[in-house]
């Protein structure tokens, strides 16, 4: 047990300042993308508080703290789709959804008993999520591009959201039926691919390994895919 408190509390600082390594790194940033860094930046900023004074804040009231920590990610995702899909149309269909989720999550909220985490409005988030991720891959299928698909850096920023929302759904939505031990025991492992996520969006804000800024162009859209033709995009 204090084997596993350990582990746990390691991976939980690691997890903490690698959200707060994101807002400085807006001052090392090469990249020429700043609404995007400011946004990646005050994510990290916004998240390392909560994570850091989370049990704290729980303590005094409880479940809107996860109704916020939630609704908080999934604003900030968004904001980075929103700035990554070139079409206005699709953007305009995210905002839908977007305020669906919200609505949604304040509904949820009223009508809901606490609960160890709020397994069904992260499932909802993942989904949608995951939705936004379809919309933002489709449209490199739909137009031709100048480069390989990973020579993006927002290609890279979408790997590392459905990263960490990938690999915990099943944990998080089975979360609640499971024992406060069984809870704990295996909780911090999904830190993991969270810090991974950070260190993605860290790369990204630096402008790292990519010497050349996305241009938002969209070609000509053609009949079959193809990922090695013409096209600039975000």
């Amino acid at each position: 047990m204090v084997k596993i408190q350990t582990i746990e509390k390691l991976f939980s600082y690691i997890l903490e300042y690698s959200y707060l390594a994101l807002f400085p790194l807006l001052i090392l940033s090469k990249s020429r993308n700043k609404s995007l860094n400011i946004v990646i930046g005050f994510y990290g900023l916004t998240f390392f508080f909560l994570l850091h004074y989370f049990n704290d804040i729980g303590r005094s009231i409880g479940q809107i703290i996860q109704t916020i920590y939630t609704l908080l990610e999934f604003c900030f995702f968004t904001l980075i789709f929103l700035i990554i899909i070139q079409k206005k149309n699709v953007r305009n269909l995210v905002i839908i959804f977007t305020v669906i989720f919200i609505a949604f999550q304040f509904l949820y909220y009223f009508i809901s008993e606490p609960q160890k985490i709020d397994s069904i409005p992260i499932g909802v988030e993942t989904i949608f999520l995951f939705f936004f991720a379809f919309l933002y891959f489709q449209q490199f299928f739909k137009h031709n591009l100048s480069k390989n698909i990973y020579e993006y850096p927002s290609f890279w920023l979408v790997v590392g959201i459905l990263l960490y929302l990938g690999s915990a759904f099943f944990f998080n939505i089975l979360a609640n039926e499971i024992t406060k031990q069984q809870f704990l025991k295996y909780w911090h492992y999904t830190y993991i691919p969270e810090i991974l996520k950070n260190l993605l969006f860290g790369m990204i804000v630096l402008g790292y390994p990519f010497k050349d800024p996305e241009v938002k162009q969209i070609s000509k859209p053609t009949d079959i895919p193809n990922l090695d033709m013409d096209m600039d995009m975000i």
